[in-house]
């Protein structure tokens, strides 16, 4: 017998109704990737990169307040790292058993726990629970950070549509400082608390924004994993991984730096906004250009980018030479990660355990970044 059989063929009193498929998707064992239009997945990730500013610009500093000790402020940044490399098979795999949109819900509902848990953890003075939190917020956002490749692998002109969809990025860290700015008005003191909870209510929009635009499975498209691209893929992994490495040890230090230099929050928190702007900006300028530039091309200059600012960062002691190191840093990333996209998603796409492989290689990246690397303070 098999589940599906059990499945009530018509409505009845009392039938729920579900986020997942109530039928596997025909395509079973291959990756159900061509489902969503573009709007819908900028849309999504635009959603997810929100939660993801709004988490980045609070964890590091809530993590310096209630650390143990000094070595420790860095933990909760980096569990959401560690929470988005977790979550990158079981996005792959999720979607090809349940659907796009039952995925979508178990990362929710994780996001909105983990940001309620950080936020009701901050305001105790509870460093663990911070920390688990922040983990749950990240297994959530590696859900929504997955779903980029869907859109890339359905449209035609890739370098254009990889632009939109990061660009799109670039929206949400418009509006993550206004919306740091209501939560300091309105909470005060537990400003941190507040964003932590709209970076969790975030991955509920996701969702809802999920349920209302598409279906649950998708569009078997054409899957390129030949022998001869295997060596490409891998390039641009690593490349995407440096870029993670610096990013990440930028940004898990960023906060703590500056303070410890005398720059105040308000500075700060505008300096790291700013970063996260140029991490997706840069996409959309260039990305409609990249194909004809050469992937190789712009994933190197991205690459060249991040290393000064990681040179930068060992000498900044003021306000502006902290902005041109974010600056330097959020281009670069943004300009590796575009070269890197395209060249994985060139032919067609790789099978769903390549992409899963990919991310992971990205977040495990950033997790050492934020962890190992220092800038002598």
């Amino acid at each position: 017998m098999n589940w599906v059989t059990l499945s009530p063929a018509e409505e009845r009193p009392g039938h729920l109704v579900c986020a997942c498929d109530l039928t596997p998707s025909a395509s079973a064992g291959s990756f159900d990737l061509g489902g969503p239009s573009l709007a819908v997945t900028a849309g999504m990730f635009a959603l997810t990169v929100l939660g993801q500013a709004l988490s980045t610009a609070v964890l590091p500093a809530a993590g310096l307040v209630l650390a143990p000790r000094t070595g420790m402020a860095v933990w909760p940044y980096a569990l959401t790292l560690v929470g988005a490399g977790v979550a990158t098979l079981p996005a792959a795999a999720l979607t090809d058993l349940f659907g796009r949109r039952a995925a979508l819900a178990l990362g929710a509902s994780l996001g909105l726990a983990g940001g309620a848990l950080a936020a009701r953890s901050f305001a105790g003075g509870q460093f663990f629970g911070l920390a688990l939190g922040a983990f749950w917020l990240g297994v959530a956002q590696g859900f929504g950070f997955f779903y980029r490749h869907a859109g890339v692998s359905a449209g035609r002109d890739k370098s254009r549509t990889i632009a939109a969809i990061l660009g799109s990025g670039a929206l949400a860290a418009l509006a993550a400082p206004g919306i740091i700015v209501l939560a300091e008005s309105g909470a005060g003191p537990l400003a941190p608390a507040a964003a932590l909870l709209c970076a969790g209510a975030v991955q509920v929009a996701v969702l809802a924004f999920a349920m209302m635009t598409m279906g649950g499975g998708g569009v078997s498209v054409r899957v390129a994993a030949t022998s001869k691209r295997n060596w490409p893929i891998v390039a641009a992994t690593a490349a995407a991984a440096v870029a993670w490495f610096g990013m990440a040890a930028l940004m898990a230090h960023a906060a703590p730096n500056m303070a410890l230099c005398g720059v105040g929050a308000a500075a700060a928190s505008g300096l790291i906004a700013s970063h996260i702007l140029s991490m997706y900006a840069p996409a959309a300028i260039v990305g409609p250009w990249a194909e004809r530039l050469g992937a190789g091309k712009v994933t190197a200059v991205g690459l060249l980018a991040v290393l000064c600012a990681l040179v930068e960062a060992r000498r900044a002691t003021t306000a502006p030479e902290f902005e041109v190191t974010m600056f330097l840093a959020g281009c670069g990333w943004a300009l590796t990660m575009l070269g890197a996209t395209l060249t994985i998603h060139e032919g067609g796409s790789p099978s769903p355990r390549t992409l899963a492989l990919h991310d992971g290689v990205l977040f495990a990246a950033a997790v050492a970044g934020a962890l190992t690397f220092n800038f002598g303070r």
